[in-house]
C-alpha cells in the first residue's frame, strides 16, 4: 500500500469505528478501565471532526502558524505548571525512581538499613527492595529512569528532567515528521505537545519519561540509516539499549522492531549483517552497564532488584509461606493475554484524544512502512500484546495504555500520514479536530491524578503545620485492608533524625513504638498521629497531638 495513495471517507469511517469498539466494549465488560468523562470528551472530538469535515477545503493537514514554537512553548510551561501544583508523586513507583535518583545523586547506588526488627516496619517503603540479606535498601526498578532523574535531584528539582523529556520528544517527533516526509512537521509536534496522554505522563515521574525520547532516537537514527548514513547503526543499538536500562521489556520490543527495519535495508546481505553487527555492538555497552548494577544491588548479574522484590514481597500473598514457597507475582508474564489485549486496546481508543483515533495510526504507520521496514508497525503492535501478558494493567489516571505509551509520536504519526492522503476537509478537519478539542481530555484526567497527590501528600501537608524537631506517626490500623490502605499511600521519612519533623510509620505496641523512637534518635520529640482518610475529597488531614509515654491510642 502506497503511503501517498488517496485514503477514502469510508476507509476512515471503518477504521475510526473499529477503533472505537474496543472502548465500547470495556464500558460493559471492563468499566473500570476508562474513567467517567473518557468515552464522552473523545466521542465528542470524534463527532466534531467528522462534522468539520463536510466542509469544504483545498488544504487536506493545516499549516497552524508558529506550530513548532508553540509545541515548544506547550511542553516546557505545562509540565512544568503541572510540577509544581503536586507537592508529591501520585504513585509508588514515582517516588521509588526518586528515592534511587536521590541516592544517584549523593553518590550511592544503596544505603544501609541499620535496622532491627523493632524499626524496620517504621520507615518501609513500597517499591523499595529491603535485602535484610546485604543489609541495604534501594529501589526495586532498573536504574534507567533514576539516572535521568539524577540531575534534576541533585539540584534538588527533578521536574526538571521531566520537563526535558517532554522537550526532547517535541524536537524529535518534528524530526521524524520530516523523515517521514509528512507535510507540515510543526503541526506533528503541536499535536504531541497538545496530547493529553502525553501531558499527564509527562506531569509526572513514570519510567516512561525516560524511554520515550530514548525510542524515539532510535527511530531517528533508523531512518538516518535506511537513507544510507549506516554510521547511525550504532546509534539505533545505543538508543535501544537507553530504552531496556529504564524498561527492559520496552527495550527488547524495541530492539525488534529496529531488527525488522535494518533488515529491510537495500545494499544486499553484507550490508544488512553491517548495520546489526553495527547496531548490536551500540547497545552491548549498555546491557553491560545493566548487569553490572544488578550484580552491585542483589549479588547475581542475573538477577534483577526488580525480581528480587517480587521473590520477597507480594501485595496478595500469604504472608505465611516459607520464602522457599512464595511465587513471585510482580513479575512479567503472569496476566491473561486475551484480557491483557482487550485492556489495551481500549485504553488506545481514547488514548490519543478521539475516540478510534489510533486505529488511523496504526492504518499509517502500515501505509508507511516502505519508509521504516515496518519497524514503527512492529513496535506500535508488539509493545501492547507485549505487554498483555503483564499481570498489572498499567496505571488508570493516565490517559491509554501507559506501556504502550513509547509508540504514542508514531501512531500521531501515523494519524497525520493518513489524514495527509484523505480527501482534503477529511483529513484538514481531523487534525484541528485532534488539536483543537483533543487536550480537554486532560482535565478530568489530571483532577484524578490531583486527588492521589492531595491524598498521598497528607502526612507532608500536616508535617509542615508541625513544629520543629518533632514526629508524626503514620498510623497503624488493626484492619488489614486499613494497614495496606496506609502502606500504599503513605512514605515514611528517608532519614528521620535529619527531618525538621520525622515521618514514621506506627508500631502496634506502644512500648516497642517507643524502643524504636529511641533506636532512630527520635527519643524525647513531641509525637503526633496522622489521623487516616481514605476519601481525597474528606477535606485537610488531621492530626493528634499523643502524649509521650502512651501511643497506643487506648
Amino acid at each position: 500500500m502506497d503511503s501517498t495513495a488517496p485514503v477514502s471517507p469510508r476507509l476512515l469511517l471503518t477504521a475510526l469505528i473499529l477503533g472505537a469498539v474496543p472502548a465500547l466494549a470495556a464500558t460493559i465488560a471492563a468499566p473500570e478501565l476508562l474513567q467517567r468523562w473518557d468515552l464522552p470528551i473523545t466521542a465528542g472530538v470524534l463527532v466534531g471532526a467528522l462534522l468539520l469535515a463536510r466542509r469544504r477545503s483545498a488544504e487536506r493537514v493545516p499549516e497552524f502558524p508558529f506550530a513548532f514554537g508553540l509545541a515548544v512553548v506547550i511542553a516546557l510551561v505545562v509540565p512544568t505548571s503541572l510540577h509544581l501544583s503536586q507537592p508529591v508523586p501520585p504513585t509508588n513507583d514515582e517516588r521509588a525512581y526518586l528515592y534511587q535518583a536521590e541516592l544517584f545523586a549523593e553518590g550511592k547506588l544503596s544505603e544501609a538499613l541499620q535496622l532491627n526488627e523493632l524499626v524496620d516496619f517504621t520507615l518501609r517503603r513500597r517499591q523499595v527492595h529491603e535485602d535484610q540479606a546485604q543489609d541495604l535498601r534501594y529501589a526495586k526498578y532498573p536504574p534507567g529512569t533514576s539516572l535521568w532523574l539524577t540531575p534534576g535531584a541533585w539540584i534538588g528539582w527533578p521536574a526538571l528532567m521531566a520537563v526535558s523529556s517532554a522537550l526532547c520528544s517535541v524536537l524529535l517527533a518534528r524530526s521524524l515528521a520530516r523523515q517521514y516526509g509528512l507535510p507540515h512537521p510543526g503541526t506533528l509536534a503541536l499535536l504531541l505537545a497538545l496530547s493529553p496522554f502525553f501531558v499527564l505522563v509527562q506531569s509526572g515521574f513514570q519510567s516512561e519519561i525516560a524511554t520515550l525520547p530514548a525510542a524515539l532516537l532510535a527511530w531517528w537514527a533508523l531512518l538516518k540509516v535506511r537513507e544510507g548514513a549506516s554510521r547511525y547503526a550504532v546509534l539505533v543499538g545505543l538508543a535501544c539499549g537507553l530504552v531496556f536500562l529504564a524498561r527492559p521489556l520496552t527495550g527488547v520490543v524495541a530492539a525488534l522492531a529496529c531488527g525488522v527495519g535494518l533488515l529491510q535495508l537495500g545494499g544486499g546481505a553484507a550490508a544488512r549483517v553491517r548495520a546489526i553487527v553495527a547496531a548490536t555492538l551500540g547497545g552491548l555497552p549498555v546491557l553491560a552497564l545493566m548487569l553490572a548494577y544488578q550484580a552491585a544491588q542483589t549479588g547475581e548479574a542475573l538477577l534483577s532488584p526488580y525480581h528480587a522484590y517480587a521473590q520477597a514481597f507480594g501485595p496478595w500473598e500469604d504472608a505465611s509461606l516459607a520464602p522457599d514457597q512464595r511465587v513471585p507475582i510482580d513479575v512479567y508474564g503472569n496476566g491473561d493475554l486475551l484480557a491483557g489485549i482487550g485492556r489495551q486496546a481500549a485504553r488506545w481508543s481514547v488514548g490519543l484524544g478521539m475516540l478510534g483515533a489510533a486505529a488511523l495510526g496504526f492504518l499509517g504507520l502500515w501505509r508507511l512502512r516502505a519508509r521504516d521496514g515496518g519497524a514503527a508497525f512492529v513496535f506500535a503492535v508488539g509493545l501492547p500484546l507485549a505487554y498483555s501478558l503483564h499481570w498489572y494493567p498499567g496505571h488508570w489516571a493516565y490517559l491509554g495504555p501507559l506501556y504502550g505509551y513509547e509508540s504514542l509520536a508514531l501512531l500521531l504519526i501515523g494519524f497525520v500520514a493518513m489524514a495527509a492522503a484523505a480527501p482534503p476537509a477529511w483529513g484538514r478537519n481531523l487534525v484541528l479536530a485532534l488539536a483543537a478539542w483533543g487536550a480537554i481530555a486532560t482535565v478530568p484526567r489530571f483532577g484524578l491524578i490531583q486527588e492521589q497527590v492531595q491524598l498521598r501528600s497528607a502526612p507532608e501537608r500536616v508535617a509542615a503545620t508541625l513544629p520543629d524537631d518533632s514526629v508524626l506517626l503514620l498510623p497503624f490500623v488493626a484492619v488489614p485492608s486499613m494497614q495496606e490502605f496506609g502502606m500504599k499511600h503513605w512514605t515514611p521519612s528517608r532519614h528521620p533524625a535529619a527531618e525538621r519533623v520525622a515521618i514514621i510509620r506506627e508500631l502496634p505496641r506502644a512500648d516497642h513504638m517507643l524502643r524504636a523512637l529511641d533506636a532512630l534518635g527520635l527519643g524525647g520529640r513531641p509525637v503526633y498521629r496522622l489521623s487516616p482518610r481514605t476519601d481525597a475529597q474528606a477535606g485537610e488531614p488531621d492530626y493528634e497531638a499523643l502524649p509521650a509515654p502512651d501511643l497506643s491510642g487506648s
